[in-house]
């Protein structure tokens, strides 16, 4: 039985994608997974999809017509899929697991009243662990600051140039396994519970911020976001999101924090 999905994108990075469904085969948990790719965008869908199907036979290749972005287009597949499942991984393609049973180690023993889980997530290039992305839920000063610094151009570059909102550790050594507000969006899992109540939210960003959006639909369902240390990854972060325009980044990371604020104002402080 195929229970768990991982839902990605391809944004003509087709031999990213196949590479890594390639390193997703050898996974212990093969049998159980589903790959489930979204093209936004690829030269030649007939084969990419006869190259995909060569490296997993079981995976599924949708073509919306449309560039979805990144979460919408990951949802894109799970929703078109006709498979039952009770997690889902969303998640990058520049990604490599670091170990065989990365499945049952990341989800193997969590609590039931979690809703998403993030693993210790590396940098190849530098070292640094992108997890946990954000350990308590963010202040409402702490959100007028993003709601101000994203509202233009000139304060969103300023922004990023003197703040990392990011925290990120250096180093080999980690802190260990807790609950969290927020984990990572490069690889994530959601249960099915979680996905239906993101995708009742309806307006998901193009872009950026589904840390925020997802972490704040667990909140606001009193459920918890935990990060998993047990279980790895690799990042090799690739260019694609690199060759985005600032100005078409400030206008996505508004788009998507006005659809996080809509969340975030249902629950009391």
């Amino acid at each position: 039985m195929r229970d768990i999905a991982i839902a990605v994108v391809c944004y003509n990075n087709d031999e990213e994608v196949v590479e890594f469904a390639k390193n997703l085969a050898l996974q212990s948990a093969v049998n159980r997974i589903r790959l489930l790719v979204t093209c936004n965008s690829v030269e030649d869908f007939d084969g990419f999809k006869e190259k995909l199907n060569s490296a997993m036979p079981s995976a599924i290749v949708y073509d919306p017509g449309q560039n979805l972005g990144y979460l919408p287009g990951c949802l894109y597949g799970v929703k078109n899929s006709l498979d039952n499942y009770s997690w889902i991984l969303i998640c990058n393609t520049d990604i490599a697991f670091v170990e065989n049973n990365f499945f049952e180690k990341a989800i193997g023993d969590v609590e039931k009243d979690v809703w998403c889980v993030g693993p210790d997530i590396r940098l190849l290039a530098s070292g640094i662990h992108q997890n946990p992305f954000i350990k308590n839920r963010p202040s409402k000063l702490k959100v007028n600051i993003w709601k101000i610094a994203y509202s233009c151009y000139p304060l969103f570059w300023l922004y990023f140039k003197m703040h990392d909102i990011k925290p990120q550790t250096i180093g080999t050594s980690h802190v260990n396994s807790e609950r969290v507000y927020a984990v990572h969006g490069s690889c994530f899992f959601i249960k099915k519970e979680c996905l239906d109540a993101i995708i009742n939210e309806k307006k998901i960003g193009f872009m950026y911020g589904e840390e925020l959006l997802v972490a704040e639909v667990v909140e606001t369902n009193n459920k918890k976001t935990y990060y998993n240390a047990k279980a790895s990854i690799i990042h090799n972060e690739n260019q694609v999101t690199g060759k985005i325009g600032n100005k078409r980044k400030q206008k996505w990371f508004k788009e998507s924090l006005n659809n996080y604020l809509m969340i975030y104002q249902r629950k009391k402080q």
